[in-house]
Parts: C-alpha cells; sequence; structure tokens
C-alpha cells in the first residue's frame, strides 16, 4: 500500500496519516519515504522504517534483508519528528474542561483524537481555578478515562489553581482563589478530593502562607508542582525549589515584570544548575522572539512549549465562553 502527501480531495477524504490510523498495522513494515529526521540538532534526509511501534535500521532492512515495506508513505521533504506532548490543554474544539456541564470524558475524547491529528501524542487536561463543586464534579470522571489507540494519551490533569496569587489571575476569577490556611494538606484534601490518583500537575503561587507544606505534600503523592501566576521573588522560588517544585508555568505571563533595581523570580530560575523547566507560550503573541531566547538562554534544554489552548482552539473566529468569562477570538487571537 502506498498513500501519498497531497491534498485532501474533497472534504470527506481523509489525509495519509488519518487514513494509517485507521488500519490494522500490526506487525505491518512501515516505511516513511522522502522525509527529514531529527538526529541531534539537524535535519537529516533519511528514510524512517517502523514495525509494531519500534524504529528500525532501514539500511539493514533495505539492503541485507532486502525487505519490502507493507505500507510506504510518500512524505515529499516532510519532517518527522517525535510526537508533541502538550500539558497545558484547556481545552478546545468547543470543549471546556473547565466546565462541570456536559459530558467531561467524551469531550476529552474528541479533542484527544483531533489532537492526535496535529501531530501531538500526549497531553494533561487543564482545569482553571475553580469553585469546589466544580473540582467535585469534573475530577471524578477522569478517573476512569480510556485512552483510545487512535488518539492522544491522556497523562493526567493539570490543575492550575485555587492556590494562586489574586495579583496576577490572568483569565482566572478570583473569586474562586484560595489561601492554603492553617493546615495546607487538609486544605488541598478539601479543594480537590481524597483521590489525588489522576491528578499530574498542579500548578501554585509559592508566596502564600503555608505553600512549603502544600509542595511537599503534592510531590509526595507523586504530583509535579508548578509554579505559576505567582508575584514570587527569586528567594520564594528558590525555596518552593527546595520543597520539591520541578517546573513554572508559563513564563513571562501571569508574573511581575523584571526589574532591574527588584529580585524576580528569574533571580531564582538563573541560580538553579541544572536548570528546572519552564513551560513558555511560544505562539510570538503571549510573548516576544526575545522573551524565548531568554528563556532557553535561563533554562537550556530545559525550556517546554505549550499551547495553553482552551475551548475557542480549532474553531473559526467567534463568541465563545472559558471557565466563567467570555471570549472572543477575531484573526485567530
Amino acid at each position: 500500500m502506498v498513500l501519498k502527501a497531497c491534498d485532501r480531495l474533497n472534504s470527506h477524504s481523509r489525509t495519509p496519516m488519518e487514513t494509517l490510523v485507521q488500519l490494522d498495522l500490526h506487525d505491518k513494515l512501515i516505511r516513511f519515504c522522502d522525509c527529514y529526521l531529527l538526529q541531534g540538532e539537524r535535519l537529516i534526509k533519511e528514510d524512517l522504517w517502523v514495525c509494531n511501534g519500534l524504529i528500525l535500521d532501514g539500511l539493514d532492512l533495505f539492503f541485507r534483508e532486502k525487505r519490502v515495506a507493507d505500507v510506504r508513505i510518500e512524505l515529499k521533504g516532510s519532517v518527522v519528528t517525535p510526537g508533541f506532548i502538550d500539558i497545558q490543554v484547556n481545552g478546545a474544539y468547543g470543549v471546556d474542561f473547565s466546565n462541570p456541564c456536559g459530558n467531561i470524558r467524551e469531550g476529552c475524547a474528541r479533542i484527544a483524537r483531533k489532537l492526535a491529528e496535529n501531530g501531538v501524542t500526549s497531553f494533561c487536561p487543564t482545569i482553571i481555578t475553580s469553585s469546589k463543586s466544580t473540582y467535585d464534579r469534573i475530577i471524578p470522571q477522569f478517573e476512569h478515562y480510556q485512552d483510545s489507540p487512535d488518539a492522544a494519551r491522556m497523562l493526567g490533569l493539570h490543575l492550575e489553581g485555587p492556590f494562586i496569587s489574586k495579583s496576577r489571575p490572568g483569565m482566572h476569577s478570583t473569586d474562586h482563589m484560595l489561601e492554603f490556611g492553617p493546615d495546607p494538606v487538609q486544605a488541598i484534601t478539601d479543594t480537590y478530593g481524597s483521590n489525588l490518583g489522576v491528578i499530574r500537575i498542579v500548578t501554585v503561587a509559592p508566596e502564600l502562607i503555608g505553600s512549603k507544606e502544600a509542595i511537599e505534600h503534592l510531590v509526595s503523592q507523586g504530583i509535579i508542582v508548578s509554579i505559576g501566576h505567582t508575584t514570587a521573588d527569586g528567594d520564594s522560588l528558590e525555596s518552593a525549589i527546595k520543597a520539591g517544585a520541578t517546573f513554572v508555568t508559563h513564563l513571562f505571563n501571569a508574573m511581575p515584570l523584571f526589574h532591574h533595581r527588584q529580585s524576580h523570580l528569574l533571580d531564582g530560575l538563573i541560580n538553579q544548575h541544572p536548570p528546572i523547566y519552564t513551560g513558555i507560550i511560544a505562539d510570538l503573541a503571549h510573548v516576544h522572539p526575545t522573551a524565548l531566547r531568554m528563556a532557553e538562554t535561563i533554562a537550556p534544554g530545559h525550556v517546554v512549549l505549550i499551547t495553553d489552548a482552551n475551548t475557542a482552539y480549532g474553531l473559526p473566529d467567534g463568541l465563545f465562553t472559558f471557565g466563567d468569562k467570555n471570549i472572543e477570538v477575531t484573526n485567530g487571537l
């Protein structure tokens, strides 16, 4: 079978990759032809041979074993990369993960299939700051979610809030933001529930009183703690890192501007050797190209690109609801 990288003939026809995911490829030898592969920091023009999810030695197969591929895909100079991982997807295609109305699992499955069409192989559904009743209704729906072989894998939830700074809310509702209070561990249980198994990442503001105990508890449960929506300075960030935080949520957004006479979160990042990971929305609308270069300079090899996509992603311009706010998309922004 030969599939060619060409445009759809009509709205009902499939692209080669959409056709591929529908086939039974067990024990089938697949050859991606006329493509560029990422090897180290270079793009090399070379065919890619795959069988049962494993990359094989094409030279050995072609020249020594004289194998012929069961499926050959002509890519016409396209670049083949590992699948993308997006750890911050608030929603897409009309689905809002922070909206408890409707079938969340069905919406997640729809998003997962669409993400796979765009090269995303795994992702974290993200719930922004919400009421306790919303967490009570949404989180359990993901506990029994089952991945589909033709869709992106759900890695677990990213809970972005409610333990963040009211001074840096972004699109979050300050009405639902919380402090940790005298018993941070109990505050986490009261907010998210006692079963934290489906939670993968939690974003917190480290300047909140009790954050050290909260971070230590979350990390002890196997949860990644990320710093975001914060006014933290360098010292606060370093304290959070010592407590177990290992990530920063969308660097430069929802945090103070850098000032050369004041301590800043960037101070704490610069002092980390090796650096911790930092997420960034690299759409050139949320950050300037200079900020991207700064991020890579501060945390070389540890910058994680995210979409921070919301319910409007993948849809035409128009009016949408995200959390408890109305948003308008014009010219794709």
